[in-house]
């Protein structure tokens, strides 16, 4: 008869190491998720990716068997939970694409983890979010590959509608952190397409609730950076989607520009040098086009309101346009619009003439440009990855005016 220091682990409570882990995932016993905060903390950072890897080597080994696949997807999302860290998803999706099952992995995966029915508990909304949080990331990484070496993957065009599809059934949550991924997935997807149905679906669902929450976390220092990244990446797919989206965005930006003027301008500047920076040399893309119409739309906001410093800082925008032989003419129309305040359109004409004609360049400088006590007002951004995203955007609550 064996020892008790002989025997082996039967039970993940009773795990010591990575040697314990493994040897229960290849038994098939479920992680729960109580017992993955232990596991988690027992093997840490490094042993905890290695454990993920360990996982998607069985789940290549084993997609045939539902019972089996459904086990190790479970277990997956415990120890993705518990960690909370990028580098342990990080390390799953590339133990995946090198497996030489990925696709009947994927597809194993995507139907297991987005076939069910939600609850309203928080574990369930947590394991949601970091299902599609994964399920986006795969997504996009197919076609980040298929984009640099078309035909790598196998059937790549089928796994993109089938991700696509299960994302999409996913979309009636009420769940913020799903919702923030779904966005980022059909932004990015999408973006360039003509049609864009997947992203016009979304942006029907919930596009004016989401965009709100980004922005209201646009102005609070914690969130700041993030919310102000995730936009920049994510707003040119908006900017050059349908009529609705554009309305929609109007009043977002029209909100936000009187609410918080000095912050949205400071935005409202990087986010012209985005758009301007993903056109061509001489044609500017879909997204700057919709942008510059938008920013013609808040001037006439600025002069309803008699608000010259405004006026002053959407005219400044329009003039990094310049470049590109559409300035002169969008000014011009300013200055001949009936529905601007002939001051308004005077200080139109006046850029156009002074700063524009005589070679000074598209400088214009407002209250919002000065520095205070010595420093130049600057909007904070960031380089987060996707699951850090998620999780500081989809925690917030909205706050609404009384």
């Amino acid at each position: 008869m064996l020892s008790n220091k002989n025997k082996k682990t039967v039970s993940w409570k009773q795990v010591k190491d990575i040697i314990d882990a493994k040897r229960l995932i290849d038994m098939g016993y479920l992680l729960s998720w109580t017992d993955g905060r232990s596991v988690v903390r027992i093997l840490g950072d490094e042993r905890s990716c290695e454990l993920v890897k360990h996982i998607a080597l069985r789940m290549g080994e084993r997609f045939s068997d539902r019972l089996a696949s459904e086990i190790l997807v479970e277990s997956l999302y415990a120890i993705i939970n518990a960690s909370g860290q990028e580098n342990v998803m990080v390390a799953f999706l590339e133990a995946l694409f090198d497996s030489d099952e990925f696709e009947n992995v994927t597809r194993n995966l995507v139907e297991i983890s987005l076939g069910g029915e939600v609850g309203d508990d928080e574990l369930s909304k947590s394991v949601i979010s970091s299902a599609v949080a994964l399920i986006c990331e795969i997504g996009l990484n197919i076609q980040r590959i298929e984009d640099d070496d078309p035909g790598r993957i196998e059937k790549s065009r089928s796994l993109s509608d089938h991700i696509a599809a299960y994302l999409l059934s996913v979309s009636n949550t009420n769940v913020q952190a799903v919702r923030i991924c779904l966005l980022r997935y059909f932004s990015q997807t999408e973006y360039g397409n003509l049609g864009k149905k997947n992203y016009t679906r979304l942006m029907s669902r919930f596009g004016h609730s989401i965009m709100e929450v980004l922005f209201q976390q646009l102005f609070f220092k914690k969130s700041e950076k993030v919310a102000a990244q995730f936009l920049l990446e994510n707003l040119p797919c908006a900017l050059e989607s349908g009529g609705d989206s554009q309305r929609m965005l109007h009043e977002i930006f029209k909100q936000y520009m009187l609410k918080e003027s000095e912050r949205f301008c400071l935005f409202m500047h990087e986010l012209g040098s985005h758009v301007i920076s993903l056109s061509q040399e001489n044609e500017l893309c879909p997204a700057a086009l919709s942008y510059a119409r938008h920013l013609i739309a808040l001037y006439k906001v600025a002069s309803d309101l008699g608000h010259k410093d405004l006026g002053r800082e959407v005219l400044q925008e329009l003039y990094k346009f310049a470049p590109f032989g559409d300035c002169a003419a969008w000014i011009r129309s300013l200055e001949s619009s009936a529905e601007i305040r002939k001051i308004f359109r005077e200080l139109a004409q006046d850029y156009r003439v002074k700063v524009v004609q005589s070679g000074k360049g598209g400088k214009v400088i407002s209250q919002f440009r000065v520095s205070k006590r010595g420093r130049k007002p600057s909007l904070s951004k960031g380089d987060f990855g996707f699951l850090e995203q998620v999780t500081t955007l989809g925690e917030y609550e909205v706050r609404y005016s009384a």
